[in-house]
């Protein structure tokens, strides 16, 4: 009887254990998923790591929908110096009745002035600092980008992967064009017309970024943007990151 008893003990605090979940975690496939993480400090730490670096290697590649034309694809890679010194080398593929016609297009940003270049033009620089209607694809700037990024009403934590063979949380952000618009208009040379006011109001944007944990770094960002007067679909890749004179990540 006594044999029993014990038994009978040892499985009602067997139950009280399973039930209180402290158990869980001991069986495969029964643990308990991470607490989803708050978007915003990963994204403000980030943006400060960002900041204390001296250079920044940049890839981009997507789709836009340029002057009306569809299906216009474009691919670039360049170097970020900071603060904020660009050199971008981009390819625009432009659909027309006979194929693709390719247009190479360099960007510099320098002493605060944006500058565009189209060979098949002239070797000139164009200054076009300011003027919106003169951007090929926004925010090349990964700080910048972050800063765009704060602007989110929403945000999904879609959990860890390996990029750059690195670990990096994943992040998707539903943006708040309303926030967006109040950034771009605290700021001076942003050169926001009443025309661009009108076409971001009720603009969709949609965000995802890669950030690593061990160096707070982005390593990647998506942008989707579509507005009543331009659309694109863009992807930034950020490598060879440089700080205090040494690289930093692959």
């Amino acid at each position: 009887m006594a044999r029993l008893i014990t038994i009978g003990v040892a499985i009602v605090s067997c139950l009280l254990v399973w039930k209180s979940g402290a158990i869980n975690g001991m069986i495969p496939g029964q643990q308990s998923a991470p607490p989803p993480l708050d978007a915003g400090p990963v994204i403000a730490r980030s943006g400060d790591a960002m900041q204390s670096l001296k250079s920044v290697h940049l890839t981009l590649a997507g789709n836009l929908v340029l002057n009306g034309l569809a299906g216009v694809k474009i691919t670039g890679s360049g170097d970020l110096i900071y603060p904020h010194k660009e050199n971008l080398s981009l390819q625009m593929e432009v659909p027309s009745s006979s194929g693709y016609v390719i247009v190479a297009i360099n960007e510099r940003i320098e002493n605060g002035h944006e500058y565009v270049q189209i060979p098949s033009q002239g070797p000139a620089w164009k200054d076009v600092t300011g003027n919106s209607k003169s951007q090929i694809a926004p925010g090349m700037d990964p700080i910048a980008n972050l800063e765009f990024a704060h602007a989110f009403r929403a945000s999904d934590d879609l959990g860890d992967i390996t990029m750059d063979n690195i670990d990096v949380h994943h992040f998707s952000l539903t943006v708040d064009p309303g926030k967006y618009l109040e950034q771009l208009k605290s700021d001076p040379s942003s050169g926001l017309t009443p025309a661009d006011e009108a076409a971001l109001v009720n603009a969709g944007i949609e965000v995802e970024v890669w950030i690593s944990g061990s160096d707070r770094y982005m390593h990647q960002m998506k942008i989707d943007m579509s507005t009543s007067q331009f659309t694109w679909s863009v992807t930034y890749h950020f490598s060879t990151f440089v700080a205090g004179g040494g690289t930093t990540s692959a």
